[in-house]
């Protein structure tokens, strides 16, 4: 009979319902939490950001360094132990120790880029592991070439994409440079990350 069969479809109805709403829920509860809602976010807690120029050079991006090399990121003065966050929210593929990165942990974030961040004197993730955007990822420290006693404490923070050096302040990072004492972001293209940044589908 008709009526039977309806019954039965109509009592069941609610469980599908009730388990794809369920379904629906927890699978935002996992991405929501790795959604960038910002384009990047200060590694560092001071405000204003401030970058290293001291007795053995300056921290600019692109600042000369020994023989034709040029710096690769940014160099940001920081207190020793301050705490260093993920400018963006992605997976941790490295953790290591360089001779002149000193201690650092890599960010690999989507569409090929990713993001280091050296010198650190604590590390607080290990390979593998996902993280937010803002999260503690270790502590500023004096590790690798950073140990002379000429440097001050500081972050490298070095930004690659598709293997190109980018300057963190065409993404819209702020920092003051002390040699000018302006505020500076870098004239650059910052939509090119700000529109990846909405990517409802998981963030990273």
């Amino acid at each position: 009979m008709v009526w039977p069969r309806m019954f039965t479809a109509w009592c069941r109805a609610p469980f599908w319902i009730g388990l794809t709403l369920g379904v629906g829920l927890a699978a935002a509860a996992l991405i929501v939490p790795y959604i960038n809602w910002q384009p990047v976010v200060p590694p560092l807690d001071a405000r204003p950001l401030l970058i290293r120029r001291d007795a053995k050079g300056d921290g600019r991006f692109s600042a000369p360094r020994s023989g034709t090399r040029r710096h690769r990121g940014i160099d940001l003065a920081a207190a020793m132990d301050a705490p260093v966050r993920a400018i963006r929210s992605g997976v941790v593929v490295q953790v290591g120790v360089h001779r002149g990165l000193g201690r650092f942990v890599e960010l690999e974030h989507r569409h090929q880029w990713h993001s280091l961040y050296a010198h650190l004197q604590q590390v607080h993730v290990q390979p593998g592991a996902r993280v937010r955007q803002g999260a503690l990822i270790g502590t500023v420290g004096k590790t690798g070439n950073a140990r002379h006693p000429w440097i001050v404490p500081h972050l490298h923070l070095e930004i690659v994409k598709a293997g190109v050096a980018v300057d963190p302040q065409t993404l819209g990072l702020e920092a003051l440079d002390p040699s000018t004492g302006a505020l500076h972001m870098a004239e650059g293209t910052p939509d090119r990350w700000r529109d990846e940044s909405q990517d409802a589908r998981g963030g990273e």
